[in-house]
């Protein structure tokens, strides 16, 4: 067997790999997502960031029929290693604040703003009966 063929079969077993972790990474979020579902029945998920500058940002918010968050996870790191974390920053908050601007957390990057924005934009809409979803 020849270097390149070597090379190839080994880049083949390195991408097979790498989508195998994403697919569990995949999983567990929606697994995370099922429990915020107990938190309040309307859940949202906003992307805020950019894919090679800065990395992604994904903000879950689990909202009830009023619009206050009552909980919140965060799925930030640039690796399939990155796991959901508890973001207590929204909880209590109206989806209103967070959408205008008026409860945007100083103390996180702009992304994850931008991901709860998003998120909390999803659920106004929701709330709202938009069937448009925007």
């Amino acid at each position: 067997m020849s270097g390149l063929a070597r090379l190839f079969i080994i880049l083949g077993v390195v991408w097979a790999l790498q989508l195998y972790l994403a697919y569990r990474q995949a999983q567990i979020f929606q697994k995370d997502m099922k429990s915020l579902r107990q938190h309040a029945p309307n859940v949202s998920v906003g992307v805020g960031g950019r894919r090679y500058r800065g990395g992604r940002a994904y903000v879950a918010l689990a909202a009830d029929e009023s619009g206050i968050v009552k909980h919140a996870i965060l799925l930030s790191g640039f690796s399939i290693f990155a796991r959901a974390k508890d973001l207590s920053d929204y909880t209590g908050f109206s989806i209103d604040d967070i959408i205008s601007g008026n409860r945007a957390v100083s103390s996180r990057p702009a992304k994850v703003t931008e991901a709860a924005k998003v998120a909390a934009e999803h659920i106004r809409s929701h709330l709202r009966g938009d069937a448009s979803g925007e």
